[in-house]
C-alpha cells in the first residue's frame, strides 16, 4: 500500500536524491536536466526545497525505504493563495502501471482542496502522452497556452488546469515556466 509523505525542511536531501534519480531515469519527461541539477550545492537544494511542498510516495511495508514516487506543489510570489502548480511528478519504473501516479495525485489534490486551493496548474512537455492521458483522466483541461522550450528546439510544453472548487480562476496566462 502506498503512503504519501510530506517532506519537512530536514528532508531536503530526500528531494535532492529523488529528483536526481527521476532526472537520470526519465530525461525526456522533465524540462530540467540531470547534468545541470547534479551540480547544485546543498544551499541551492535547500532553496529549491523552500519553493514549495514536496511529497514522496513510499510503500507501507518499507516507509523509510527509498521513495517510489514524487510530486511537488509550488507557487510564485504573484500566485493567488487559492492557486498552485504541480511539478516533478515521477514514479519509479518498477512501480509504474500500478496506479501510483493516480493515487499520489488524488491524495495530494484532496489535501489541496481541503486547504482551500481552488485551481491547480501544471505544464506538460509535448510527447509525454502518458502524463497527458493521466491528467485528462483526472479532469485537467488545456488552457490553450503553449510555450516553446528555449534549450530544446522544436519542443514545447502545454499549460493545463484543474478547478477543485467553486472559485473559478479567471486566468491561465502568466504562469511560471515549467520545470
Amino acid at each position: 500500500m502506498l503512503v504519501i509523505r510530506l517532506l519537512t525542511p530536514r528532508d531536503w536531501h530526500v528531494l535532492r536524491k529523488t529528483r536526481l534519480t527521476a532526472l537520470r531515469e526519465s530525461p525526456g519527461t522533465f524540462l530540467a536536466e540531470y547534468r545541470n541539477e547534479k551540480t547544485f550545492n546543498n544551499g541551492k537544494w535547500r532553496t529549491e526545497f523552500e519553493r514549495g511542498d514536496w511529497y514522496v510516495g513510499v510503500t507501507e511495508t518499507n516507509p523509510d525505504d527509498k521513495p517510489i514516487g514524487m510530486l511537488g506543489i509550488t507557487r510564485e510570489p504573484t500566485t493567488p493563495d487559492y492557486e498552485c502548480f504541480l511539478e516533478y511528478l515521477w514514479v519509479a519504473p518498477e512501480h509504474r502501471c500500478r496506479g501510483i501516479a493516480s493515487e499520489m495525485l488524488n491524495q495530494v489534490l484532496g489535501r489541496l482542496k481541503r486547504s482551500g486551493i481552488r485551481t491547480v496548474f501544471l505544464w506538460v512537455l509535448d510527447g509525454n502522452d502518458g502524463a497527458m492521458r493521466l491528467y485528462k483522466r483526472l479532469g485537467f483541461v488545456s488552457c490553450n497556452v503553449r510555450q516553446p522550450l528555449e534549450g530544446r528546439p522544436g519542443r514545447s510544453e502545454e499549460l493545463m488546469r484543474l478547478n477543485l472548487g467553486w472559485l473559478r480562476s479567471r486566468r491561465c496566462a502568466s504562469p511560471p515556466v515549467g520545470t
